[in-house]
């Protein structure tokens, strides 16, 4: 990741900026909500892999700070929530936006997750109309310019 940020401060003008985004290390959550009423709340199973994919970028974000190729104008975090009608809606969206993640399955964690997904929909069914479900995500936003050092003229 750092070699990427290095070729980003190469390529960007002296006026451009770059704006990374990714999730925060704590766990993102499965909601249950029913109009303003959250009726279910817990972890998803696969924190483990997102915690350490946000902590490498954490990582690769000081160190390009602490080695003055970037200076962080603005940090902040948001909520990132994606909703579905139904559990099948939502699996449905995630698996479309890990289609490309080749990396191995975990046995357990795809039990649990199915099992969490299975307890989700019970309280759905037993919600009735206007139930909707959601995967609720923190994630960090920075704005960092380049460290452009003025040359001294000769």
């Amino acid at each position: 990741m750092v070699h990427a940020l290095e070729e980003i401060q190469r390529l960007l003008k002296p006026d451009g900026c770059l704006i990374d985004i990714h999730p925060v290390l704590e766990a993102p959550l499965i909601k249950v909500y029913q109009g303003s009423r959250v009726l279910f709340v817990e972890s998803n199973p696969d924190h483990d892999r997102t915690e350490e994919e946000s902590r490498q970028a954490e990582d690769a974000l000081a160190q390009v700070v602490q080695r003055g190729l970037f200076i962080i104008e603005r940090n902040s975090e948001f909520d990132l929530p994606i909703y579905g009608s139904s559990v099948i809606e939502l699996r449905d969206f995630r698996a479309k936006i890990g289609a490309f993640d080749d990396s191995p399955k975990d046995d357990a964690v795809e039990a649990q997750r199915t099992a969490l997904y299975a307890r989700v929909d019970e309280i759905m069914q037993a919600a009735g109309d206007g139930a909707e479900v959601a995967y609720h995500e923190r994630a960090r936003i920075t704005r960092m310019n380049p460290n452009v050092r003025k040359e001294e003229p000769l």
